[in-house]
């Protein structure tokens, strides 16, 4: 009876810590004043020549499977964001009016034109500390 009480007392505790990691705080999507977070995530970099063409992105194990996007100033994209965890996600790149949340197992299409040239963030608004990446215009 004992060995089912900490059964159950684990589980909860299991629970807890997941529900926890898919309820992050809402930062206001702001930047982060310069400052720039580390993560474990590969520094891949994903270019779309424009016209159409769609940009793939995959949310996995809390982080971006691609942390940097190189874009067009004025060209319309599409970028494909896939949702590999059970959490909700979520896509925002403020600069280009982009902000799509994406439920965990499902993908969503986002559209923006692409801003003037320069350098910006792109983020997660549930997990702006660890899911960011790096938006240059060209």
């Amino acid at each position: 009876m004992r060995n089912l009480a900490r059964l159950g007392v684990g589980a909860l505790v299991g629970v807890l810590v997941l529900a926890a990691a898919g309820c992050g705080g809402d930062n206001g999507g702001g930047s982060s004043g310069g400052a720039t977070a580390t993560t474990s995530a590969p520094t891949t970099t994903a270019a779309a020549a424009g016209g159409g063409e769609e940009i793939k992105l995959t949310a996995k194990g809390i982080k971006w499977d691609t942390t940097s996007l190189d874009l067009k100033s004025g060209t319309s994209y599409t970028v494909e964001v896939t949702n590999g965890d059970s959490v909700e996600h979520n896509f925002t790149f403020q600069e280009a009016g982009a902000n799509q949340d994406i439920e965990g197992g499902e993908d969503t299409k986002v559209t923006f034109t692409a801003p003037a040239a320069g350098s910006y963030e792109f983020f997660c608004k549930y997990h702006p500390s660890v899911m960011r990446g790096t938006v240059t215009v060209a």
